[in-house]
Order: C-alpha cells, then structure tokens, then sequence
C-alpha cells in the first residue's frame, strides 16, 4: 500500500489539503499527517481545526512515497521556518521521492533548493519567488515533473488531489475515484 505524508502548519488553506486528503483516502492510499509545530492541533488559515496524526519528529524516518505540502500564505511562511521540513524534503528529494506543494508551498521545495532542475506553477502572486529558481514556469492547475508536482492553488485541489492519486495508485483508480465523485 501507497503512503502519503501531509505536513500541516498553522494557518494552511484547509481546501488545498482536505481535497488532495479525501481523493487520496477513497483511492486507498495510507495517509499519515503531521503538525510541524509542537502539538497535534493545528489551525487552517480559515479557522478549521486539524488534529495530525503525529508530530513532524515522530515520523521522521517512516516510510512514505509522496510528501504533500498544503499552501496558504501563512501556512506556507510557517513551512518556510521549520529547519526540519527543510531536511525532510532535502532527504526526500535525493531519495526520489514524489514531493507535492500547492498554492504558495512551492516557495519551500525553492527554499530546500529542489526545484531548479523542474518545471513547475504557483499561486500567481508568488510567482515572482518560484520562476527564477525552476527550470520552466508553466502557467497551469497542476504541473508534473518528474517527482515534483505542484499546483496553482485551492481552486485546483481537487485536480491536484487526482494526479497525485494517478501518479501513486494508476490512472484506473484515479479515474474510478474521480467517477464516484461526480467529476
């Protein structure tokens, strides 16, 4: 079985990782989630409440073939702090694992230095922070290069959460996932 590990921060935009989580889940990928901070509960920039499943140094280490990264700018700035989510993904990125951030959150995979040999899109207002540090800017919902994908923003997610599943569990399931839902 597939294993995707979400890394919530404070002030996450709730759509960019309950959409991407709930595709996932109905595909029948494991899904662990963990809180950056020093408690579980975490709080999306729009006030929904998350409890994870664990803290970010309790799964370091674990198994896990995709590292999702919700956005939201506070979220992501909260992201952009953390020495250990800089790395994680450093170590996931040189492993080969598939790497995934939405909305501002490709600003972090630029921060870890991981995105200069891809392609890759944004939330328009960053950019400016992710086109100079990315092989190809693409003006698209979602972009797929190599192991790094990354996506637009929130009115995206759902797009992002079926690639993901098509890239982890085949496009069989994604398309079966996609049909139950009404896409």
């Amino acid at each position: 079985m597939t294993t995707a590990l979400f890394l919530l921060a404070n002030g996450f935009e709730e759509l960019e990782f309950v959409a991407p989580y709930d595709i996932l889940h109905r595909g029948g990928v494991k899904i662990q989630t963990a809180s950056i901070d020093d408690k579980k509960e975490v709080m999306g920039a729009h006030g929904l409440a998350v409890l994870a499943d664990s803290l970010l140094s309790q799964v370091e280490g674990l198994p896990f073939d995709l590292l999702v990264l919700p956005g939201g700018g506070p979220g992501t700035e909260n992201l952009l702090k953390s020495d250990s989510v800089k790395n994680l993904l450093v170590k996931s990125y040189e492993a080969g694992k598939q790497i995934a951030a939405i909305c501002a959150a490709p600003k972090v995979l630029v921060n870890a230095g991981i995105l200069r040999n891809h392609s890759a899109t944004s939330y328009p207002s960053v950019r400016a922070d992710i086109e100079p540090h990315c092989k190809r800017y693409l003006d698209a919902p979602v972009v797929i290069s190599e192991n790094i994908i990354t996506s637009k923003g929130a009115g995206a997610a759902a797009e992002f959460g079926f690639c993901l599943l098509s890239l982890l569990a085949g496009p069989d399931v994604s398309a079966n996932v996609k049909g139950q839902m009404k896409f």
